[in-house]
């Protein structure tokens, strides 16, 4: 049980990791477009959009936040949130 709750815990801070690690690259890409960094900036966009892009379409129709895009930030709330509930539940049933 405790290698299970070790691998949910790292596998969010991994994904929260690259959630950051995009937000921060978002910044610069235009920068380094053309190194290899644009390599690891479109890898993290591929890793992590599949969990951002629900998340953004429920912001964009349902939060008026302006110009402002907090998708990322509230993604990395609700793995954080998922991780820690997913913890405690298996902790309460085994």
């Amino acid at each position: 049980m405790v290698t299970v709750v070790r691998a949910i815990l790292i596998c969010a801070n991994i994904f929260s990791y690259a959630l950051i690690a995009r937000a921060i690259g978002s910044w610069f890409i235009g920068a380094f477009r053309n190194t290899p960094l644009a390599k690891v900036y479109d890898f993290l966009c591929a890793f992590t959009e599949p969990v951002v892009s629900p998340v953004r379409n429920f912001m964009y129709s349902h939060v008026n936040t302006g110009m402002f895009d907090f998708s990322i930030l509230v993604t990395m709330i609700l793995v954080e949130l998922v991780a820690r509930v997913a913890v405690r539940l298996l902790i309460m049933f085994i």
